[in-house]
């Protein structure tokens, strides 16, 4: 446990050092926590460099933090807007697999509860390239923990990750995308690979294909317990998360999803 409350100045050096030792151990089966981080804001635009003004803690609520906080309060959910350095469940998901997690904030958690899921929306920061050419991202994630298990699989928009960024890995064994031939349509607007594909394609039914053409999506990626979604490469507004939410909750309802299977 590093406490950092009591650190009058951390600059960007020693801040980049710290979260590269806490990926570090985190990686090799580690739990390294940063405390006291909640004293520090900002002294440059770089998301690692943070300081304390005059020894007090000093907080600045934007009117997204505001507006998502009221959204929670009204459906009973929990929203957390402090920095959160613990990404480690992210990284059991393939399109993290090279691309290192900075930090996740402004975390809204709730409960689907019609189809009794557990999930997160939350904003994070991630990295892509090699070392010495960065390039860093900000999105909104959703985790949806199911009460099932699934195939794992990946769906991507076909083409998008091309122009962005480097394609997500495929699953190991696997042979690649996976077409479906009486759905042209689904096979030619997203690329999905799966580790196993036999299981694959008997879990994505008519019903489940359907539902997906008829759907905006960039990223959805099981890891066989639950569910990781993006739908926008830039910070989710707020009617955006409603968005989300609303996806994830008619995904699962099209899912075949059989309680401790």
């Amino acid at each position: 446990r590093i406490d950092m409350s009591q650190t009058r100045l951390v600059d960007l050096t020693i801040m980049e050092n710290l979260i590269d030792f806490k990926r570090i151990n985190d990686n090799n089966g580690g739990d390294v926590k940063l405390i006291g981080l909640e004293n520090h804001v900002a002294s440059t635009s770089h998301n690692r460099a943070l300081k304390i003004i005059t020894g007090r803690v000093k907080k600045r609520i934007t009117k997204r933090q505001i507006r998502l906080q009221k959204v929670a309060n009204r459906n009973g959910w929990s929203f957390q807007r402090e920095v959160d350095w613990n990404t480690s469940y992210l990284r059991n998901f393939h399109f993290f697999d090279s691309r290192p997690i900075e930090m996740k904030s402004n975390s809204l958690q709730g409960l689907d509860v019609e189809n009794n899921a557990q999930w997160e929306i939350a904003d994070i920061v991630f990295d892509e390239g090699a070392l010495l050419a960065l390039e860093v991202y900000q999105t909104t994630v959703q985790i949806v923990r199911l009460p099932s298990s699934i195939p794992r699989f990946i769906i991507d928009k076909e083409g998008l990750f091309d122009k962005i960024f480097d394609r997500v890995k495929v699953f190991s064994g696997s042979k690649g995308d996976i077409d479906f031939v009486k759905y042209a349509g689904f096979s030619s607007k997203f690329q999905l690979s799966g580790e196993d594909e036999n299981a694959v394609r008997g879990f994505f039914t008519d019903d489940l294909i359907s539902f997906l053409e008829q759907n905006e999506i960039h990223h959805v990626e099981s890891n066989g317990e639950a569910l990781m979604i993006f739908k926008y490469l830039h910070i989710a507004r707020t009617d955006e998360v409603q968005n989300m939410l609303t996806f994830s909750h008619n995904l699962l309802k099209h899912m075949n999803l059989k309680e401790g299977s």
